[in-house]
């Protein structure tokens, strides 16, 4: 049986995003779909094989991130972001997943789960150019291009990083100088090097280098203002309504409310804070949403909880990002191709 909710995803209007970002990119730049925490909420592998033919390849955070993906047929280069733990090591070799390496001990572990496979694992390596996230320094990541060559399993495909702030030109500007120095010394040791630094918010700044590391983007929303590329919301998620209430002035609503100070019509919807979206009330909610039901001013059959989710991640005090890996918790998926 279905759930009530739904999260009602048009892959066809993800595509028309993925190529709108791809015909923007400069100077012969890889496309790379960032399909992590379930693409944004949106479903991973649904995502990467609607995307297979236009992306390059794919980022994830997390190794079973990775394995879901190839399990499902997804066979293009898939870039797993956090640096390996020691138990993820074998599945980088069985499943062909490109690492993320900032030290000599990730090199070693993984080089000797590779060789317990006779295979060859891809690693791209992570300089810190100011985020102080992930990372090795500028003299690190030389040090790790230079010694490379003796882990005979391993392959030195690419490096890069990531702008805290591309926004922000000043803060920009110093990541960029920072990674070009780390990019020209280690790309002595494979002057074919894959250089990224860009995600969705550098890619609208133009800092394409050899590949973007686009998400944000590909679900409709962007990290801030920008004309470069026009884009649409991917997902809307649906709520029934199950009561529609006429309140008189005075009249109470919800969990300790305020009484209200106008007669209203409140319809009361399935979809609560633990379905995803923040307890707080923004929008049109009345009052806070509980654990399994909200409110909202005026007469409705269903509810598009992701309406206008800009104007509500900034009351929420938050971002579009983190509504959206949310938002779709306790829904049913529907797929329109």
């Amino acid at each position: 049986m279905g759930m009530l909710n739904k999260a009602v995803i048009h892959l066809q209007t993800l595509r028309q995003n993925a190529l709108a970002v791809k015909a923007g990119l400069k100077d012969g730049a890889r496309f790379n779909a960032v399909v992590k925490a379930n693409a944004y909420g949106h479903g991973d592998v649904e995502c990467a094989n609607a995307l297979y033919d236009v992306a390059d390849s794919f980022s994830v955070a997390l190794a079973e991130e990775g394995v879901r993906l190839r399990r499902a047929g997804v066979d293009k280069p898939i870039l797993v972001l956090v640096e390996p733990f020691i138990s993820d090591a074998p599945l980088f070799a069985r499943y062909n997943l490109t690492a993320s390496v900032s030290s000599m001990k990730t090199l070693g572990v993984l080089n000797a789960a590779a060789r317990e496979r006779n295979a060859v694992v891809s690693v791209h390596i992570k300089v810190n150019t100011g985020m102080n996230r992930l990372g090795a320094d500028i003299d690190g990541a030389e040090a790790l291009a230079a010694n490379i060559g003796r882990f005979k399993h391993l392959k030195l495909e690419g490096i890069y990083s990531h702008f805290a702030a591309p926004e922000e030109k000043a803060v920009l500007f110093a990541q960029r100088d920072a990674f070009l120095l780390a990019y020209n010394r280690v790309k002595l040791y494979n002057k074919d090097i894959i250089a990224h630094i860009s995600a969705s918010g550098g890619y609208l700044a133009g800092e394409h280098f050899d590949m973007c590391r686009v998400g944000i983007l590909l679900y409709g929303y962007s990290p801030f203002y920008s004309d470069r590329v026009r884009v649409e919301p991917v997902m809307s998620v649906k709520a029934p309504v199950v009561a529609v209430r006429p309140l008189k002035a005075g009249e109470r609503l919800l969990y300790g409310a305020e009484p209200l100070k106008k007669d209203c019509t409140a319809s009361v919807f399935r979809y609560g804070y633990a379905d995803g979206l923040p307890r707080k009330k923004s929008g049109a909610l009345l009052n806070n949403r509980c654990m399994d039901l909200s409110a909202a001013e005026g007469a409705f059959e269903e509810i598009d909880v992701l309406e206008n989710l800009e104007e509500k991640a900034r009351e929420c005090g938050t971002i579009t990002y983190e509504l959206l890996c949310g938002a779709a918790n306790r829904c049913e998926r529907v797929y329109i191709r």
